[in-house]
């Protein structure tokens, strides 16, 4: 019961620091609800959160594409042109912006496009 959404080239995912080494070497896996995220979510299952972003342009966009936790997170760029994940929209939000992937995300399609310091 997931909506498809079509994305942009690039995507992004927001990430505390401390994941830095396990995702520089790993990539993007998909998590479980209670390893990372809220608990009162709609999402059953394990999957990979992203922001997709209205423009191309990093710096315009730097508002637009951040998952605001509160914290100073790391940002990764992914380039859905070197993936086969299909996105759905993320059903606590449902608005073609924040979208979710059920499958892994391979080292060569993400760059670490800002390091946060997690605080």
């Amino acid at each position: 019961n997931h909506t498809p959404v079509e994305t942009n080239r690039y995507v992004y995912h927001t990430s505390n620091p401390i994941f830095r080494d396990k995702i520089e070497s790993e990539g993007l896996i998909p998590k479980a609800k209670s390893e990372a995220w809220l608990s009162d979510t709609k999402i059953d299952g394990k999957v990979i959160f992203a922001v997709n972003t209205r423009s191309t342009s990093v710096q315009s966009t730097s508002d637009d594409y951040k998952w605001d936790s509160t914290y100073d997170d790391d940002i990764y760029q992914i380039d859905t042109s070197k993936i086969n994940n299909q996105w759905y929209n993320d059903p606590n939000f449902n608005d073609g912006k924040h979208i979710i992937t059920f499958d892994s995300i391979p080292l060569h399609a993400i760059k670490l496009i800002y390091k946060g310091t997690g605080k």
